[in-house]
């Protein structure tokens, strides 16, 4: 029988107390990962790190995710092609910056989750021809939206970016010398412009939006062996290191340029306002480059962005299934980052088994809200977007969640100029404000 997963009582939601894993070496010293509770194997992208962290501290000791980040369609490819992930996972441990690695099993890690930035499709077309879409008995489950941003050091002197000018900047990489038809001024150093592998998700959204497949990108070669140059990385904080590092020479804060999500942005870095193809101006992700509200994103102007996509394994009812003996445990995982768009249950059953599931109710779909929408961690859920899209960079379409959190989102990430939220106990609150009529959340939303 399958050890059960429960919350120990509501409360648990709002604690720490339970493990998230991140790539690193192991060894002989190191604990084995399955002696965690719950264990659930996850694989791929980098730029989700912050979110998986910030939904472990609030499902508690329910499970430990250990997550392992070789790039986006690698993550996919274990899933999809049922294969193993030989990559070093680590114990991150809650609420501190304490990295523990912890020894998969010695055949391998069975990925239970692959976590991807793109769509499967957008790995098979740009990264690997041969990777098959999920099958009938797989699903992509859609999480919170992340959006991609041209970063570079926070002094430098530009604040803005077309599509065209990043096509040739990261198409040609400034090989043919900073005075040449083929550079985009300050970028003209091919030393300081950085890039990902074309297995990350990050650049591949970016390559989609700029019309230059991954495999086109100076330098960015597939990570075999972490093959490729000095400006090539291999996940989100070596990114972030060289562009802080360029930060503090004053001859490289405006040569420097490199690609990250939005919750790659801190302290010494900046994105970059992004003018699309046919678009008459640029736009930031957010109201300002200072803001945090995403009001670009949510409502379709902006335009590098998508959901967070979750490759996992189904039964006959598309009900997610783990491969390690822990399907309970995967379908917490899932159904804690998908909350956000889904229809709240009448109540919350957190702290009484259901199958060794639990159903999350308005209070913890709160905190998953809060936990994923601060600045440090930079995603929008999806009950705060106005537009959707079903394909990479593919065209927008209005969008109305089934339980609005906009002020919710907001009251965590950073208010839009001129907009005024009423907080609440109920709907009785929310009788004034005819537009935002119900109480979710302890706002008055729309619905």
């Amino acid at each position: 029988m399958r050890k059960k997963i429960r919350a120990a009582h509501a409360a648990a939601w709002l604690l720490g107390g339970a493990t998230l894993v991140i790539s690193g070496r192991a060894s002989a010293d190191n604990p084995a990962c399955n002696t965690f509770t719950n264990p659930v194997y996850v694989s791929g992208s980098s730029a989700i790190k912050p979110v998986l962290q910030a939904v472990q501290n609030v499902l508690g000791s329910a499970v430990s995710i250990v997550y392992q980040n070789p790039g986006s369609c690698e993550g996919l490819s274990y899933v999809i092609k049922g294969t193993t992930d030989a990559d070093s996972p680590n114990v991150f441990v809650p609420n501190t910056t304490t990295l523990a690695p912890c020894n998969p099993p010695t055949t391998g890690v069975v990925v239970d989750i692959a976590f991807s930035d793109v769509y499967p499709a957008t790995c098979t077309a740009y990264y690997d021809s041969t990777l098959p879409a999920p099958s009938a008995t797989q699903k992509d489950f859609l999480g919170p939206i992340q959006a991609m941003t041209f970063a570079v050091p926070k002094d430098s002197s530009e604040n803005i970016i077309s599509a065209e000018a990043a096509y040739t900047v990261f198409g040609k990489g400034a090989a043919d010398g900073p005075t040449a038809a083929t550079t985009i001024a300050p970028w003209t150093d091919p030393s300081k412009i950085y890039v990902r592998y074309y297995d990350s998700g990050t650049l591949e959204m970016m390559a989609k939006a700029i019309n230059l497949p991954g495999s086109k990108w100076a330098q960015a070669t597939v990570n075999t062996n972490n093959m490729g140059g000095p400006t090539t990385f291999t996940g989100t904080g070596p990114m972030q290191n060289a562009l802080i590092a360029a930060e503090g020479t004053m001859a490289t804060q405006s040569t420097a340029i490199g690609i990250l999500s939005t919750s790659g942005l801190k302290t010494g870095i900046k994105g970059l306002a992004f003018q699309g193809y046919g678009q008459l101006c640029s736009y930031y992700p957010d109201s300002s480059g200072s803001a945090g509200d995403k009001i670009n994103v949510r409502q379709g102007r902006y335009e590098i962005w998508g959901p967070e996509h979750m490759v996992a394994n189904v039964d006959g009812s598309g009900k997610p299934v783990g491969q390690n003996s822990n399907t309970a445990a995967v379908q917490t995982v899932i159904n804690a980052l998908i909350s956000t768009s889904q229809a709240l249950p009448a109540s919350s059953d957190a702290g009484v088994p259901e199958g060794g599931v639990t159903t999350l109710g308005e209070a913890e779909v709160k905190s998953i809200i809060a936990a994923i929408s601060g600045p440090t961690t930079g995603f929008i859920p999806q009950c705060a977007m106005q537009v959707s899209r079903t394909q990479e960079i593919g065209a927008e379409a209005s969008y109305a969640p089934p339980v609005a959190c906009s002020c919710a989102f907001e009251a965590a990430a950073g208010m839009s100029p001129g907009h005024t939220c009423t907080a609440c106990n109920s709907n009785a609150d929310c009788n004034g404000t005819p537009a935002t009529p119900v109480c979710h959340f302890n706002f008055c939303e729309a619905e």
